[in-house]
C-alpha cells in the first residue's frame, strides 16, 4: 500500500479506522518476542524501572492518576503473572525514554510521515492497565500494537458523555462514566447505541480521528507506539484549552496541596505558578491575534491539513484499500452491556472509601467536592465558547 495513500486517509477519515499493517511495517522490533524485547531493555539499562499502577478492584469513580502507586520494577517482569492484585504501567513516555536497542528504525514512514521519527509516545502496561475515558483535545491519534492485545472502546465526538475537568490535564478531557467497575448500567443507558470497538493485535494500527472518545486497556501485556499528528485547524482549540487552563490555574492556586493534588492530573501539579499563568495569558494572546489577523500559525510544530479531501474521493480510497483500512465496527448495545457486565466484577463499593480516607479531613473533602461542581461548571464547553465569543 502507498504511504501517500494512506497519509490521505488518516488526515480525511472521521470515523476510527484499523489498519493491517504488519506486513508495511519495517520496524525491528516486530522481528522480536515480547521477552526478548523487554530483556534488551534490562541489559541496556539494568536499574529498575518506576511502573505506576493501581488495585485490579475499584470503586464508583474511574481510577484517576492522582490513585496510582509507584512499584520499581525490571521491564522483564511486565509479563509475570500478577499475583498482588493490582497493575502497572510503563506509559505516555516519549521513544527518546527507551534504550535504542528498543527503538531502533521506529518511524511514521511507512504510513506517509516519514518526518516523524522523535515525537512517538510508547504505552506498557500489565493485564488490566488502562486509561480512564477521554478524548484528546488537539490532532488526529494514529496507535500501532506492537506486543500483547489491548481492547479499545470508542464513542464520536457528539455522544452523551458527560465531560469533566476534574481532574485536570491539558489537552485531555475526561468524562464521569466508569468503563472500568461500573456500579450499574445507569451511566450507559443513553450512549449504548454510540459505541465502536475493537481489539487491537499485533501489527494492526488503529487510526482515531479528532475528539472521538476512547476508554484503553490491556487484555495481557503490552507495548504500543502512537504518535498525534497536530492538524491546521487546531486553532480555535489551542484558544479553549488555554481559556480552561487559566480558569483553573486561578481557581487552584490558593487551595491546600491536599486538595489540589485531587484536582489536577499529577503532571500538571507544576504548572500552578505564577509564571505559568503568565506564559498562558502570553500564549492566549498570541493565538487570539493570529486568530484575528487570519495568519497561520507560526511554529517549530509542524501542523497538517486535514479533511481535504471530498466525501467522494475519499469513499473512493477507502474501497481502493479495503484489503488493508477496515472502519471499526459498532457494537451492539447487548454485546456493550455484556461487556460492561463483565467489568462491573471489579466493582468494589469500599475502594473510594479507602482511598480518600486518611488523605483529607472532612472539611477538605467538602472543598474538594465544591471545586470539581465549580470547575466543572465554568470550564464546561458552553461556558468556554461564550468566553471566546466575548473575547
Amino acid at each position: 500500500m502507498e504511504p501517500s495513500k494512506l497519509k490521505d486517509i488518516i488526515l480525511n477519515v472521521k470515523h476510527p479506522c484499523v489498519v493491517k499493517s504488519a506486513t508495511l511495517l519495517p520496524w525491528p522490533c516486530f522481528q522480536q518476542s515480547f521477552a526478548e524485547w523487554c530483556e534488551a531493555f534490562d541489559n541496556a539499562r539494568p536499574k529498575l524501572v518506576p511502573f505506576e499502577g493501581c488495585s485490579t478492584k475499584n470503586g464508583v469513580n474511574p481510577q484517576w492518576e492522582h490513585r496510582r502507586t509507584q512499584k520499581m520494577m525490571l521491564m522483564s517482569d511486565i509479563r509475570k503473572p500478577n499475583k498482588e492484585g493490582r497493575w502497572d504501567s510503563f506509559s505516555y513516555r516519549n521513544i527518546a525514554e527507551l534504550p535504542t536497542e528498543c527503538r531502533k528504525d521506529i518511524s511514521f514512514a511507512w504510513c506517509g510521515f516519514p518526518e516523524i521519527d522523535e515525537d512517538i509516545t510508547f504505552w506498557i502496561g500489565s493485564t488490566f492497565a488502562h486509561t480512564p475515558c477521554h478524548y484528546d483535545t488537539y490532532g488526529c491519534n494514529i496507535v500501532v500494537q506492537v506486543y500483547g492485545r489491548k481492547s479499545w472502546i470508542l464513542l464520536p465526538p457528539e455522544a452523551k458523555l458527560k465531560p469533566v475537568r476534574v481532574p485536570f490535564e491539558e489537552s485531555s478531557v475526561y468524562c464521569s462514566q466508569n468503563f472500568y467497575s461500573p456500579p450499574s448500567y445507569r451511566d450507559f443507558v443513553e450512549v449504548e447505541n454510540e459505541v465502536y470497538h475493537v481489539v487491537l493485535e499485533p501489527g494492526m494500527t488503529l487510526i482515531v480521528p479528532p475528539r472521538w472518545w476512547h476508554f484503553v486497556e490491556c487484555l495481557e501485556p503490552s507495548l504500543n507506539f502512537n504518535t498525534w499528528l497536530p492538524l491546521s485547524h487546531d486553532l480555535e482549540t489551542l484558544i479553549s484549552e488555554c481559556i480552561t487552563k487559566i480558569l483553573i490555574l486561578e481557581t487552584c492556586k490558593d487551595l491546600p496541596a491536599e486538595v489540589r493534588a485531587l484536582a489536577l492530573n499529577p503532571n500538571e501539579e507544576s504548572v500552578i505558578t505564577d509564571d505559568a499563568l503568565k506564559q498562558t495569558y502570553d500564549i492566549l494572546q498570541y493565538l487570539q491575534n493570529k486568530k484575528q489577523n487570519g495568519k497561520r500559525q507560526e511554529s517549530d510544530i509542524r501542523r497538517y491539513n486535514s479533511e481535504y479531501l471530498s466525501s467522494d474521493a475519499l469513499n473512493a480510497l477507502l474501497e481502493e484499500c479495503s484489503e488493508f483500512v477496515i472502519p471499526v465496527s459498532a457494537l451492539e448495545s447487548y454485546n456493550f452491556f455484556k461487556l460492561m457486565k463483565q467489568n462491573s466484577l471489579r466493582f468494589d463499593n469500599e475502594a473510594d472509601y479507602r482511598i480518600t480516607d486518611g488523605m483529607l479531613n472532612k472539611c477538605q473533602i467538602e472543598q474538594l467536592e465544591d471545586l470539581r461542581r465549580q470547575i466543572n461548571c465554568c470550564c464546561s464547553p458552553s461556558i468556554v465558547q461564550l468566553v471566546k465569543d466575548v473575547m
